[in-house]
């Protein structure tokens, strides 16, 4: 949250500069009798007396700054010496920002001394944070400008006065952006960014801490309004105070052309339409591709993909009044590209552990790792270096501008997915199955070995087929946030031993199974579900492109045989392109593992299905 305060009228008593109560501030920052007993003029008359500070003067009279210089108040100003900044510029400017970033950022409440001990950091007037530095060495500086000795008596570098005290510096102390303040006012601050920051900015008048004017024609005008000022985007969603001084924080800033390359990228992965169709797995008559069909009528397939049956629609809600993307799907696209792309372009830099290179310049290398205020873990961070352009120096950190994405689509837009959410089982027993979940430790490295640091134990879901029984089970899975793009997609497989290390190598059996798919395709330009069998390559649809059952094609599909008998085994179904995005909805792709019909009676392949996951794996862009 931060606060604008626009002054109508400068009251030079009270110091309208720090938009606080007049009496509240004079009670803790009134001139005392003296500053020094030497002091014999106000800072005012020290500076306009000073042949060297003319053009400084001339600035501080133009914007009513005379006056308040010469009030009882306790001001420390470094004032910087003719010929070290331009007046014409400065005259050029707008009132404002010559006020804040200019004059306040040579300015600072209090007497601030050359003979305290450490070097300090000063709150100047603008809320700034400015380094004074070397003290008692004879090399006394500011923001690292060199401050010159009094003229008079070269043994010290202040100019007493009744109200406060004046170092004269050889440069004006540089003004810095903090964070927020590049994103929204820095004129070489990209427009694609800048734009969609302010997008989220919001400002509401503080009645209760802003003077109250004349009503005029029944509106209440303000002399001195206070605006509190936030941002959805950055305070909320990015989690980042970047307007807080004594934060530090680094913040990347893409170029617009690295904006719209990146923009449109993610934006692909996000095609939605206004209505998705899914197959509803709780529909008791609905199945994907029953192998008892393959030999049948060409009808009976058929008519299980009738749209009538199990089929559902999933209506996208609305986009907002006054949306500036038109259409559902588009808006939902757009909203969801620009989110994705800045979610991870801030960093605070006080997090020793993951980010102190940001803070140090240091160069990465790929064993590091960065944490974003969103809490995204990035690897390999390289890629940064390589393509930042500029780093800029803020007041709480650093700006870096990059010309494109830096982080890898896994991490960030594009994740891997894995899913056993179980939408229906069919067993010998009913439409029942368990969880099991061993151990990390438990586990023989010889049947499973678990790769992710994160995971502590194989979890997997099981049917319940009695050893007995000649019944065949199937798994019907959703698959979670698919996107509109293309997966290499896999089975994780656990074998039986996993719960029986000591089973005899005898006793042990593979799997053998058919994997199906259904999800929301285009078909000759029309949205239709679409059913198929994953082949270890690809997916052969159940239906030719004349809308006719693809009966030979998948008569000759064979099974993925021998599979997960003495260990967990991942199987490669095949890769599939989604070209409509389902995240974010309820709607989902889902699929289906079965056993082969003509297995009913063979005992040599195990009857209960044990799948870990079913991962969806996005091909990387270069490919």
């Amino acid at each position: 949250m931060r606060y604008i305060y626009n002054v109508r009228t400068m009251v030079v008593a009270c110091s309208a500069l720090l938009a606080m109560s007049c009496t509240d501030y004079l009670d803790y920052n009134t001139v005392p009798e003296a500053v020094t007993p030497a002091a014999d003029k106000t800072l005012w008359e020290n500076i306009a007396e000073n042949e060297n500070l003319t053009d400084f003067a001339a600035v501080l009279k133009s914007m009513g700054y005379d006056e308040i210089l010469n009030a009882a108040h306790t001001y420390t100003v470094w004032a910087p010496m003719n010929g070290s900044f331009s007046v014409e510029e400065l005259n050029q400017m707008d009132a404002s920002k010559v006020e804040r970033q200019f004059l306040k950022n040579a300015i600072a409440d209090y007497a601030h001394r050359e003979s305290d001990i450490n070097d300090t950091v000063v709150y100047m007037l603008n809320g700034k944070l400015v380094k004074f530095t070397n003290k008692n060495t004879g090399m006394l500086a500011f923001d690292g400008k060199e401050i010159l000795p009094n003229a008079t008596q070269p043994s010290v570098f202040n100019y007493p006065s009744t109200n406060g005290l004046l170092y004269i510096a050889s440069e004006p102390a540089t003004f810095r952006y903090n964070g927020y303040e590049y994103l929204r006012e820095a004129e070489e601050m990209p427009s694609m960014m800048a734009a969609y920051v302010e997008h989220y900015e919001s400002r509401v008048l503080d009645e209760a801490n802003s003077v109250k004017g004349a009503i005029i024609n029944g509106i209440q005008h303000y002399d001195d309004s206070v605006i509190i000022v936030s941002n959805l985007l950055t305070d909320r969603m990015l989690k980042a105070q970047l307007d807080n001084e004594d934060s530090l924080y680094t913040v990347l800033i893409p170029t617009d052309t690295a904006w719209n390359r990146a923009y449109g990228r993610i934006a692909s992965y996000y095609n939605y339409v206004e209505k998705i169709p899914y197959q509803d797995l709780t529909h008791s008559d609905v199945g994907l591709l029953p192998g008892a069909t393959w030999n049948s009528k060409a009808k009976n397939l058929i008519d299980i993909m009738d749209a009538a049956k199990g089929k559902i629609e999933l209506t996208l809600a609305a986009a907002p009044g006054g949306a500036e993307i038109l259409g559902t799907g588009a808006y939902w696209s757009d909203s969801i590209a620009k989110r994705l792309l800045t979610n991870n372009f801030v960093f605070s830099e006080t997090n020793r552990k993951y980010n102190a290179k940001l803070q140090t310049g240091q160069s990465f290398n790929e064993n590091d790792t960065l944490y974003s205020t969103t809490g995204q873990w990035l690897s390999n961070p390289t890629r940064l270096n390589e393509l930042t352009e500029e780093v800029i120096t803020l007041s709480n950190g650093h700006a870096r501008v990059i010309n494109d994405f830096p982080f890898d689509p896994e991490e960030t837009y594009a994740p891997i997915i894995k899913s056993r959410e179980v939408g229906r089982v069919i067993t010998a027993t009913g439409y029942k199955y368990t969880e099991e979940s061993i151990e990390r430790t438990l586990l023989d490295p010889s049947i499973c070995v678990l790769d992710d640091e994160d995971e502590t134990a194989l979890r997997y879901v099981k049917t319940n087929v009695p050893d007995f029984s000649s019944a065949l089970s199937e798994f019907n899975f959703y698959i979670d946030d698919v996107l509109s793009t293309t997966y290499d997609v896999s089975l994780v497989l656990v074998p039986a031993c996993i719960e029986n290390p000591e089973l005899p190598e005898s006793e042990r059996k593979p799997y053998s199974i058919f994997v199906d798919i259904n999800y929301a395709d285009y078909v000759n330009g029309e949205l239709k579900l679409v059913t198929g069998r994953f082949n270890g390559e690809t997916v052969v649809p159940a239906l030719n492109e004349k809308g006719n059952a693809n009966t030979s094609g998948l008569r000759n599909l064979k099974a993925f045989t021998g599979l997960a008998k003495e260990k967990v085994d991942t199987v490669k179904l095949g890769r599939i392109t989604f070209p409509i995005c389902y995240a974010g909805t309820d709607a989902k792709p889902n699929i289906k593992v079965m056993y082969p019909y003509n297995m009913m009676m063979d005992k040599s392949c195990e009857r209960n299905l044990r799948i870990a996951n079913i991962i969806l794996e996005p091909v990387k862009e270069e490919e």
